[in-house]
């Protein structure tokens, strides 16, 4: 005779293994715009610190960074 407990733990377990495929992609994209920020924001401020250029090249290496991300972010999103 099967436990339930382990009936329920097997469903429980093959319904997070749904969750985490179905959110691979938007997790990605995430990341993806974390690291876009992170890293241009990260030359940006190299290229301050090179050029002695106060917020120029940090304010754009943000922007690009966002803009990047949030193009990615979006394509994940909407999606067909």
């Amino acid at each position: 005779m099967i436990d339930d407990s382990e009936n329920y733990l097997s469903q429980s377990l093959k319904q997070f293994q749904r969750f985490v495929r179905k959110s691979g992609p938007h997790a990605s994209a995430a990341y993806t715009l974390l690291a876009a920020v992170l890293f241009l924001g990260g030359l940006g401020f190299y290229g301050d610190y090179y050029f002695n250029s106060s917020p120029l090249f940090i304010l754009i290496g943000l922007s690009l960074g966002l803009i990047i991300g949030f193009y990615e972010l979006a394509k994940s999103v909407f999606k067909k």
